[in-house]
C-alpha cells in the first residue's frame, strides 16, 4: 500500500485548484499523515436518492464550513476548501456507473475518476455484484462497502377520496402490522380494497373505521419506486424476513431477497394483473410525490423524504398528519405494539430515525461482518426490535486502490474509464473520514455522524465491544483507501 505523500499531492492540487477533506478517524490507522489533510482534489460521489438530503444540505457544505478536525473550511492543510458533490440517481444507478449489471445494456459509463469518486447505496453488493466492480481495476483492488448512516423507511398513506379513520390502536392513523403489510405490497394473490382494512375486518388486523368513505370499495393502489434502489432492496428484505418464500411469478420464481439485491429491482409480486395496480415514482422524493397527488395509494420511503413532502407532516409547515387523508403509518414490531419511524412521532419539524436500538441480523452470518471488505449484502434489522421497524443501513462505496484504470471495450458498448489520481484517493478519503466523524472535543465543531443527529437519519451504531462497533469497523474501512 503507497502512503499519501504531499509531494504528489500538492502537485495534482495546483492543476485541481481545490483539494479535499479530512484525517483518518482515530479509530483506525491513518492512511496519510496529517499534514496532508486538505490537500486532495475535488470529488463528486452518485448514487442513493436515500442519502440526497443528508448529502447535499448537511454533509457536503458542512465539510467546508464546521470547524471539526476533519473537516476543510480554508484552515488545515493546504489552507484550501475543497468541495465534495453529490449526485442522487438512485443505489441501481450508482452500482452500474461502477461497471455492475452493465454488459447487458451496453449504453453505459464507468467513471472511477474524480466525478464518481463513490457511490451512495443500500443494495450492499453481493459477491457477483463486487467481482464485477474489482474486474475494472488492478489485481488486488478491493470494494470496501463504508456503513455511515442509518435511517427509517417511512410507510406512507393517502386514504381514499372522503375516507377518515376513526379507532383502532393509533386514533386517525393506520396501525400496520408486519403480516398485513407484506400482504399489501405482495397483492395476496386476491383483491385487496381498502374496506378490508378500514373497516375492522381481520385482514392482518389493521384496523380503522369508515366514515363517509366512498373509495371503500376500491383497491389499495402500491406505488413503487420506477429506478433501481437501494431503498427498495432494503424494504424487499425486510418483507423477507416476514415471507421468506418465493413471491414472484417470474421467470425465477424469486424471493423477496433475491429481487432486491437487482440493481434495476423495480418489478413487483402480481403487478402484471389489473386488478392489482402499481404506480412508480422517480426517486424517494418523487414516490412519496406520487402518493401524495393520489388518493387511495400506499408507499415506502425514507424518513427524510418522507417528512420533507408538506403533505405528510401536520401544520404549521405541512397539511398531512392525523385525522387527514395523508400520514405515515406506525408500524407493528410485536404483537399489539407499534412504533413511529420518528423519535418525534408525526410532526412539522425533523428529528432522529427511530433506530437508535435497532438490532441487525446477517443470515447465517454474525452482525456486524468483521470488515468494510466483508459481504454486507445480508444485513437486514431483526423484525422484533423495541424501535421502529423497518430501520436499514446506508453505505457509501469506495476502492482500496484508485490506480490502474484503463478503458475497456466490451460484448456490447464501451466502458470509459477515466484516469484516477492520488489527490482523488485522498479526498475520498478525507471526505469519507468526515461523514464518518464526531465532535470529540467541545466547541470543535460537528462531523458527518453529529449531522445525521436531528435531520431525520442517525449515525452508525457503536459499542465498547470492538467487534460490535459499526463506527469502528467504518472508520477502520477508510483508512484502506489508497493509491498504488
Amino acid at each position: 500500500m503507497k502512503r499519501f505523500s504531499a509531494r504528489g499531492v500538492i502537485s495534482a492540487c495546483a492543476v485541481t485548484a481545490a483539494c479535499a477533506a479530512a484525517a483518518a478517524a482515530p479509530t483506525a490507522a491513518s492512511a496519510f499523515e496529517p499534514s496532508e489533510q486538505c490537500s486532495g482534489a475535488n470529488i463528486e460521489g452518485r448514487g442513493s436518492s436515500a442519502q440526497k438530503i443528508i448529502q447535499k444540505e448537511y454533509w457536503d457544505p458542512d465539510y467546508n464550513t464546521s470547524a471539526n478536525a476533519k473537516a476543510c473550511n480554508g484552515t488545515q492543510g493546504e489552507d484550501v476548501k475543497p468541495t465534495v458533490k453529490y449526485e442522487s440517481i438512485g443505489s441501481g444507478a450508482g452500482l452500474e456507473s461502477w461497471g455492475v449489471e452493465t454488459n447487458k445494456t451496453g449504453s453505459f459509463k464507468i467513471l472511477f475518476g474524480p466525478n464518481n469518486a463513490f457511490i451512495g447505496t443500500e443494495i450492499a453488493p453481493n459477491e457477483k455484484q463486487e467481482e464485477e466492480i474489482e474486474s475494472h481495476g488492478p489485481p488486488g483492488e478491493k470494494v470496501l462497502t463504508i456503513p455511515v448512516a442509518q435511517p427509517a423507511i417511512a410507510i406512507i398513506f393517502h386514504l381514499p377520496t372522503g375516507c377518515k379513520l376513526e379507532g383502532g390502536p393509533v386514533p386517525g392513523r393506520i396501525a400496520v402490522t408486519q403480516s398485513t403489510l407484506e400482504k399489501i405490497f405482495d397483492a395476496y394473490k386476491k383483491d385487496v380494497e381498502w374496506k378490508e382494512i378500514l373497516n375492522g375486518a381481520k385482514f392482518g388486523n389493521l384496523h380503522g373505521k369508515k366514515k363517509e368513505c366512498k373509495g371503500s370499495k376500491d383497491k389499495i393502489t402500491r406505488v413503487v419506486r420506477e429506478d433501481g434502489s437501494g431503498t427498495t432492496d432494503s424494504f424487499k428484505k425486510f418483507l423477507g424476513e416476514i415471507e421468506p418464500g418465493k413471491v414472484y411469478e417470474n421467470a425465477k420464481k424469486e424471493t423477496w431477497d433475491e429481487n432486491g439485491e437487482k440493481t434495476a429491482n423495480t418489478e413487483w409480486p402480481h403487478e402484471g394483473a389489473t386488478e392489482h395496480p402499481v404506480l412508480r415514482g422517480n426517486g424517494g422524493g418523487g414516490l412519496v410525490k406520487k402518493v401524495a397527488e393520489n388518493a387511495g395509494t400506499i408507499g415506502y420511503a425514507n424518513l427524510a423524504d418522507a417528512r420533507a413532502n408538506a403533505a405528510f407532516k401536520p401544520a404549521p409547515g405541512g397539511t398531512g398528519g392525523s385525522e387527514t387523508e395523508t400520514f405515515w403509518a406506525e408500524v407493528e414490531n410485536s404483537p399489539g405494539h407499534y412504533e413511529e419511524p420518528s423519535t418525534n412521532g408525526e410532526a412539522d419539524a425533523t428529528a432522529n430515525s427511530n433506530c437508535a436500538e435497532v438490532t441487525y441480523t446477517n443470515g447465517s452470518h454474525t452482525f456486524p461482518p468483521p470488515s468494510t471488505e466483508e459481504l454486507w449484502n445480508h444485513v437486514v434489522e431483526s423484525r422484533t426490535d423495541t424501535d421502529y421497524a423497518p430501520c436499514y443501513i446506508t453505505y457509501d462505496l469506495s476502492l482500496t486502490s484508485y490506480e490502474g484504470f484503463e478503458k475497456e471495450t466490451f460484448k456490447e458498448g464501451t466502458a470509459f474509464v477515466e484516469p484516477t489520481t492520488e489527490a482523488e484517493a485522498l479526498g475520498v478519503s478525507n471526505f469519507l473520514s468526515f461523514e464518518l466523524a464526531t465532535e470529540t472535543v467541545p466547541g470543535e465543531g460537528p462531523g458527518g455522524q453529529n449531522l445525521a443527529e436531528g435531520h431525520d437519519y442517525i449515525g452508525d451504531a457503536t459499542s465498547s465491544k470492538p467487534e460490535d462497533n459499526v463506527l469502528k469497523i467504518a472508520r477502520e474501512g477508510v483508512a484502506k483507501i489508497n493509491y498504488e
